[in-house]
């Protein structure tokens, strides 16, 4: 049998495709209007992850959680297409981020806290960071990039206290001077600010110069957080950037804005994920 990280990795696949789908149907006015080839297509996706994990757990004789798989898949196929907007105007499918919190509870049962759940929580804690480095607290929100990188590793070093500030690399690469390590899960953060399309083509060009170039036996992953002034460029976006210049899944990018965003409700029903804890 496969690696176990090889299987959720072709299962996290499955779900990408879907958000895949999801995102290009997303309007200008962040409405969510799918073709019934959309709906086709997320629905074979999401259907393909679902089989593929209960397979897997079966297969691996995980009896109770394969029992839970199989109560949510009947519960997911009611409405499977449910979506939403969410708080930061990314859309996003119900069902998807259940299975993915599933998934997360997989691998940490397996013992093998690979990739996918390293860059999951990492995700999941940056993301968060947006309300904390624009908190009340603060007089203003973000004016230049040091005050997002400082602001963002006062929240880091709570989670990973090894946290290296400006950490050395053994390979040079113009341009690119890491912001942040965290040497335990062996990942590199860099910073960006941009407040216009034009500041946002040239982070691209540098992103995909410092990853193309760099190889450690130090450090296995990448996150850009890219900090923006209002909205200029969507996570979707930058991430099919990376996807179709060749990168692969240690490198992932997480936007962040300074300029609130109202929820606006997509097509379809909205649902909070249960926990699968």
């Amino acid at each position: 049998m496969r690696q176990v990280s090889e299987i959720l990795a072709s299962i996290n696949e499955s779900l990408r495709e879907a958000d895949r789908v999801l995102w290009e149907a997303m309007e200008p006015d962040s409405s969510i209007k799918l073709s019934r080839d959309d709906k086709c297509q997320i629905r074979y996706f999401l259907d393909r992850a679902f089989l593929q994990t209960m397979f897997f757990l079966e297969a691996q004789g995980l009896l109770r959680m394969l029992a839970y798989a199989e109560e949510t898949y009947r519960a997911a196929k009611n409405d499977i297409l449910a979506n939403d907007i969410s708080p930061d105007n990314e859309p996003y499918l119900v069902w998807d981020g259940e299975l993915r919190q599933f998934l997360s509870a997989i691998e940490s049962t397996l013992g093998e806290p690979g990739s996918t759940t390293v860059m999951l929580q990492l995700t999941g804690i940056l993301k968060n960071c947006q309300h904390a480095i624009t908190a009340p607290c603060f007089p203003e929100p973000p004016q230049n990039e040091r005050q997002v990188h400082e602001r963002i590793e006062v929240v880091l070093s709570c989670a990973f206290p090894d946290l290296v500030h400006k950490p050395s690399i053994s390979k040079h690469i113009k341009n690119f001077e890491p912001d942040t390590g965290l040497p335990s899960i062996r990942t590199l953060i860099e910073y960006k600010f941009i407040s216009s399309l034009g500041e946002a083509k040239r982070v691209a060009e540098e992103v995909l110069a410092d990853t193309r170039g760099y190889v450690s036996k130090e450090w296995d992953r990448f996150f850009y957080v890219i900090y923006e002034t209002r909205r200029i460029k969507s996570e979707y976006q930058w991430s099919q950037l990376l996807r179709t210049s060749g990168l692969g899944a240690d490198t992932k990018v997480i936007v962040l804005s300074g300029e609130p965003v109202a929820k606006r409700r997509g097509h379809g029903v909205a649902r909070k994920p249960r926990s699968a804890s």
